[in-house]
């Protein structure tokens, strides 16, 4: 397998992480993010071509990173992913009759739309049919233009378009050591964006894509305590959540630890909803690990109040426990506060891996 960038567009930066999966191992060669303008990329959908295409030139020059075998990954609103039950085919077969199998199961028009799947598991219906379960990935045509255009402006040689979710799954889930089948959340948590996928046994089951993230923590600040954005990022990131029962005082930071707390809950609530209908549909299947990345996931206390709120044993993302790295001229300490962002880059680098 020949090394693969992975490149991530972020609503806060644009990350590479160059993947050598050549020797039987996965090595982590190079990564590097660039900031990108505010704005420019809201809730995953980019706003701004020029500004990323800046973004992406600057990254590949300054972090010295191969324009060949890029892939890039994507998630938004205008993706959608369903499980669908089709009748058993073969690839060829399956990629010729996949618009007249799901156009009835998709929100979105499937001519408007770039479609794929992923196989599931073959069963026999009652009366004997032969049917397989898929999970279909419908994008949006003007996401996948949009995308190619920067990888052209950004002279990068692209090479495949993937879900950022399936690249978490990879990154954090598949390549890690693994006994029996078991079922586990992953949660990202973005500028803009929390990424939901639910794996089991290392393949993504079910996703959901939700518009919320680090920016909603942010407004909360500056419409409670009436300060500006900067004053309220740096507050966030030292007052945090209430890790368990809500503050009664009446200074700036109990008001603060209230207003992020409540912007929490109402991640939880829909991290809640997203799981139970993933049970309802996985025959109350159990996830047994909540595992949480992504920038804002970094906010005090955040996670540990999603693992007693849901319920859930919790995990911070930790993918350089399992993945080797090269000389990425980065130290030790700077790898390890890389951590919550290394997993959407390195799990786009290993795509087309057999995990």
């Amino acid at each position: 397998m020949a090394v693969t960038v992975g490149l991530e567009i972020g609503g806060s930066a644009v990350r590479g992480a160059v993947v050598d999966s050549s020797r039987g191992k996965h090595l982590v060669r190079r990564f590097g993010e660039m900031p990108i303008p505010t704005g420019a990329v809201q809730a995953g959908e980019v706003f701004d071509e020029d500004a990323v295409i800046e973004a992406v030139s600057a990254l590949f020059k300054r972090h010295k990173l191969p324009k060949k075998r890029v892939v890039i990954g994507t998630a938004n609103q205008r993706i959608v992913v369903r499980q669908v039950d089709v009748p058993q085919m073969d690839d060829s077969e399956m990629r010729e009759a996949l618009p007249f199998q799901v156009q009835d199961s998709l929100p979105i028009a499937v001519e408007d739309a770039v479609l794929d799947y992923v196989p599931l598991e073959e069963f026999v219906t009652p009366e004997g049919e032969p049917m397989q379960s898929i999970l279909v990935v419908a994008i949006g045509r003007e996401v996948v233009d949009t995308l190619v255009r920067i990888a052209d402006g950004a002279g990068i040689g692209l090479t495949a378009i993937d879900l950022q979710p399936f690249g978490l799954v990879r990154a954090v889930v598949s390549v890690a050591p693994m006994v029996g089948s078991p079922t586990n959340a992953v949660v990202d948590i973005g500028r803009s964006m929390t990424q939901v996928v639910i794996a089991q046994g290392g393949v993504a089951r079910f996703v959901r894509l939700l518009p919320r993230g680090g920016d909603d923590f942010t407004q909360a600040l500056v419409e409670t305590l009436e300060v500006d954005e900067e004053t309220a990022e740096e507050m966030k990131k030292t007052v945090g959540v209430a890790p368990d029962e809500m503050p009664d005082g009446i200074d700036d930071t109990a008001s603060a630890q209230r207003a992020l707390t409540r912007i929490a809950d109402g991640l939880i609530d829909e991290l809640r909803g997203s799981m139970s209908f993933f049970r309802s549909q996985a025959e109350n299947v159990e996830i047994e690990k909540l595992i949480v990345a992504g920038n804002a996931a970094r906010l005090p206390h955040l996670a540990n109040r999603m693992g007693r709120v849901l319920g859930l044993p919790i995990a911070p993302a930790k993918i350089l426990d399992y993945v080797e790295t090269g000389r990425v001229q980065m130290s030790d300490e700077e790898l390890q506060a890389a951590q919550p962002v290394l997993p959407s880059a390195v799990g786009l680098g290993l795509w087309g891996v057999g995990l």
